[in-house]
């Protein structure tokens, strides 16, 4: 279920070519006629989003029970789509997590835009695209980029699909590709494309608008669902709409400084600072790699024949230079294992590199699938290290508990629930140091235990791991013990 809507849209793409016996400029006018040849629509009703590879804060179960469940409520749901300009603004009342490790929810405001100079073509597709994947968008890019029209089936149904291309290249030189299916009333149904991402590699986006029904006087989808890699992203229940409102400027404004979340379209990134690794050793053959202040910390350990490495670091760049130390630190042998404390971004971004490096992945069960499928996904439109060294992705879940040991060193990892972050946490024991490495349950010495803290600490006790270094993949100013974790604890329970 996974891939079938990718592998179907890029034989389409790539491979089917162009059919039928209309051409484009008749398919696009009469699509565009069909939705009403609209200068601006504006539609509203309740949403839900997600953080990428995270659960969303939600007041009624802030529990995570996997990849992107649950998602985040949205209401008061508006966006506003301006043809004549190309551009796109939504707006909503939502909840964010409360910052520091605390699961409290407070309120916070939804904001998404796509301005016109991100909507032109030839700037970057991951800004512009949440406009084109819109019926109306994609239409307006169609008629201005060179559509191609051919037939397809999808599910039993047969479409006409216009196919176009931005004229922005993906970094491998590669052309993006944006595919509309259009049904037998002239009615846009599915809009779908792909962006290279660092784990999802040639990453599916697709888009489906359903139920479409007459809303006083436009026409308009009831029911908006959005899917990225083949799992759940963006949801709109549509109650509402109007077709150019005269007052569409003023329907969406920004939104105040500060308490909002969502995708503004915002430029690249800045380049990240040069990474210097320095390492410090723990044991025999057993070290920590850390950056500084800052840094997200891995841990390598050495066995007779192989190399266990905690964590791969939070980006591609920072794997590759965890990965040179490693090879100088410990030379002539392979990294066979790379253990992931969790399934969020910032913990799986340096996993390409490794994967690359032939390593199997270590996860816990309820993050398998996710990392399995996506690892394996092509990587055409990317030129990172994985794109240019494929190589399978293995993964070696764990369940609750696993022991990796060659009889002289031992590395024990554990499964940790029920705590809110992730229902996919491990964390990794080494007995022969008392190191308990884990990914974020952040303490600060002197404060009170957060909420994550406060939720591993009887799953610790339970564990009864005889631990007395406390290793977080965020890394702390100085070292951390269990006497550290003990009071953090204590102070956040009132001594108890």
């Amino acid at each position: 279920m996974f891939q079938k809507p990718a592998v179907v849209a890029i034989c389409f793409a790539f491979l089917c070519g162009s059919a039928g016996a209309q051409d484009s400029k008749t398919v696009i006018a009469n699509a565009q006629k069909a939705l009403g040849d609209l200068q601006s629509i504006t539609y509203s009703g309740s949403a839900k989003d997600v953080a990428f590879q995270q659960c969303g804060a939600n007041a009624a179960d802030m529990m995570c029970r996997g990849t992107h469940d649950p998602m985040r409520p949205i209401h008061n749901y508006v966006r506003v789509i301006e043809l004549t300009s190309l551009t796109s603004r939504a707006m909503g009342t939502t909840n964010n997590i409360g910052p520091g490790g605390s699961t409290t929810v407070t309120p916070g405001t939804f904001f998404q835009q796509v301005t016109p100079q991100q909507a032109d073509v030839s700037q970057p597709w991951a800004n512009s695209l949440e406009l084109y994947i819109t019926p109306w968008g994609f239409l307006t890019g169609a008629a201005a980029n060179h559509a191609t029209v051919s037939r397809h089936k999808v599910e039993g149904k047969n479409y006409t699909v216009l196919t176009w291309s931005p004229t922005v290249k993906a970094p491998s030189g590669k052309s993006y590709v944006i595919n509309g299916y259009v049904n037998a009333q002239n009615i846009v149904e599915r809009v779908e494309t792909w962006l290279g991402e660092n784990i999802l590699g040639d990453m599916h986006i697709l888009a489906t608008y359903t139920g479409w029904k007459d809303f006083g006087g436009v026409m308009g989808p009831a029911k908006i669902v959005q899917t990225r890699g083949g799992w759940p992203f963006f949801e709109v229940d549509v109650n509402a709409a109007k077709a150019n409102p005269p007052d569409v400027a003023t329907l969406v404004p920004p939104p105040a400084p500060g308490g909002s979340r969502g995708g503004t379209g915002g430029g690249a990134p800045p380049a990240p600072a040069p990474l210097t690794v320095t390492s410090e050793k723990l044991g025999d053959g057993l070290y920590r790699l850390t950056t500084g202040p800052g840094s997200y910390d891995s841990v390598i350990v050495e066995f007779k024949d192989y190399i266990m490495m905690l964590e791969a670091g939070q980006s591609e760049a920072r794997a590759l230079a965890y990965v040179a130390e490693t090879k100088k630190l410990i030379p002539n042998k392979p990294i066979r294992y790379v253990m992931n404390t969790h399934p969020h971004s910032d913990h799986t971004g340096g996993l390409p590199v490794l994967v690359a490096e032939g390593a199997t992945i270590i996860t816990q069960n309820n993050n398998a699938e996710f990392l399995g499928k996506a690892l394996n996904t092509p990587r055409t439109l990317l030129n990172d290290t994985l794109a240019r060294n494929p190589k399978k992705a293995k993964v070696e879940a764990v369940a609750e508990k696993r022991v990796y040991s060659d009889g002289t060193r031992t590395v024990e990892m554990y499964h940790v629930a029920p705590v809110p972050h992730s229902n996919g946490l491990m964390i990794a024991y080494i007995p022969s140091e008392k190191i308990l490495f884990q990914g974020d349950f952040s303490v600060n010495p002197g404060e009170p235990a957060n909420d994550h803290v406060n939720a591993l600490a009887p799953i610790l006790e339970k564990l009864n791991l005889d631990f007395e270094r406390y290793i977080n993949v965020h890394t702390s100013a100085t070292p951390q013990t269990k006497a550290d974790v003990r009071k953090a604890v204590e102070l956040r329970n009132g001594g108890r």
